[in-house]
């Protein structure tokens, strides 16, 4: 979703119309509306049933290892040691359907995170399945926000180079270093020593796992960064529309509650930007945006 350079949290943590107009979207970069596709690849039993409805695409591989459909409690499935992906209904009733979500966790010191810019895919703007495939990934999922020339505001930084500086507005910066995940407020933000990647963006949608106070009860598609009580990294994508303060608690439950059990949890561009694919071996979900953005980010195996 492109802002404006000067926002800060307070008309760029819920973007409205006077204060974050959205940019012009390229003739040939338009897509389809919002549509989903989960399912699993097995190329011995090339027999698939497939479901469409309202813009909902869903393939599921017969007689093999399935990811489950959307349930109230979450169900890790084990993808790679270190990295596991959930399907999980977030249990809010937007009036259309439960809103439901992607999940990815993983172990920072098995894999890490890395910003791939939409001109590494060979476009000004990309869909995750770009970002993924440029980056060699396991995972990709959009960024944070951008202008209405497609470049970013706010801190990025990958492989210890910076790409974007630091902008010190009410946001919060995620970061990787020395294999360990942290969130910081953006304007008491000190690089780490061994500082591998770090993405601003806002708001912070819990911090010492309660919620902050969000003035906004406007209902979007959500995309965060999430830190649980073990150190790992969790990727939140919601498929249907949910309000901060929803996410934010969906996301601090614990998994027996139907939540992933987030301590800290970051914001990044959410509405018609957030997307999502998952392709790991015999699994795939991906989750297209109405719209392609000019910032992705992979999570790549350390090697």
């Amino acid at each position: 979703m492109a802002l404006s350079p000067k926002s800060n949290s307070k008309n760029c943590a819920t973007p409205s119309p006077n204060s974050c107009k959205r940019a012009q979207q390229p003739p040939n970069q338009r897509v389809r509306p919002q549509s989903l596709l989960l399912g699993l690849r097995d190329l011995g039993k090339p027999y698939w049933l497939l479901i469409a409805n309202a813009g909902l695409l869903i393939g599921l591989a017969c007689g093999c290892s399935r990811v489950a459909a959307p349930s109230q409690v979450v169900d890790w499935r084990s993808l790679r040691p270190g990295l596991s992906y959930a399907a999980v209904s977030i249990g809010i009733d937007n009036g259309d359907h439960r809103a439901s979500a992607h999940v990815v966790r993983f172990d920072p010191s098995r894999y890490e995170l890395q910003v791939v810019l939409a001109a590494e895919t060979g476009a000004s703007l990309a869909q995750a399945s770009a970002f993924r495939q440029a980056a060699h990934g396991l995972v990709a999922f959009n960024g944070g926000y951008f202008d209405h020339q497609w470049r970013p505001l706010g801190l990025l930084v990958s492989r210890g180079a910076e790409l974007s500086p630091l902008r010190k507005v009410d946001h919060g910066v995620f970061a990787l270093a020395r294999h360990a995940a942290l969130v910081r407020h953006a304007r008491q933000w000190l690089a780490p020593p061994d500082l591998e990647f770090a993405l601003e963006c806002g708001p912070r949608l819990l911090i010492g796992g309660q919620a902050p106070h969000f003035r906004s009860a406007d209902r979007a598609r959500r995309t965060a960064l999430a830190l649980d009580d073990r150190g790992r990294v969790v990727v939140a994508v919601t498929e249907g529309v949910v309000s901060l303060a929803e996410f934010a608690n969906w996301l601090s439950k614990p998994a027996t509650a139907g939540g992933v059990g987030a301590t800290e949890a970051l914001n990044l561009d959410g509405g018609p930007s957030s997307m999502l694919e998952v392709a790991v071996d015999a699994t795939f979900a991906q989750v297209l945006a109405p719209t392609p953005v000019p910032v992705g980010v992979a999570i790549v195996e350390r090697k």
